[in-house]
């Protein structure tokens, strides 16, 4: 069955794997649904301290511009420099599939698993 959190994850470890660089660089996880959904989730991924963040796409911007603040709140010292900014979407815009069919290929395997 189809599970939109492990397809997350999955996004997220394949993003890690293409950005040998940037392994130790934080990782946000950010699942949104829409109203019309309903679900039982553990609390915790509800709070704006979590880096692995359920919510409904009414809150997305507010979400998101919460979890900015808070980030820029606690004084990270490893900000990204535009430099690493630019590589980092250099090698996500090289590795994305943009041929339909091979879209299509991926997730019928992924269906399949």
């Amino acid at each position: 069955m189809y599970n939109p959190f492990m397809q997350n994850y999955g996004h997220i470890q394949a993003i890690k794997s293409l950005l040998p660089d940037y392994q130790k660089s934080r990782y946000i996880s950010l699942v949104s649904f829409t109203m019309r959904c309903r679900f039982s989730v553990d609390p915790e991924l509800r709070k704006i301290q979590s880096d692995e963040l359920i919510v409904y796409d009414v809150e997305l911007s507010e979400y998101i511009q919460r979890k900015m603040n808070r980030i820029q709140a606690e004084k990270v010292d490893t900000v990204l420099k535009e430099a690493d900014i630019q590589k980092i979407y250099q090698s996500l815009l090289e590795s994305n599939i943009t041929d339909s069919k091979i879209r299509a290929e991926h997730v019928e395997k992924v269906k399949l698993r």
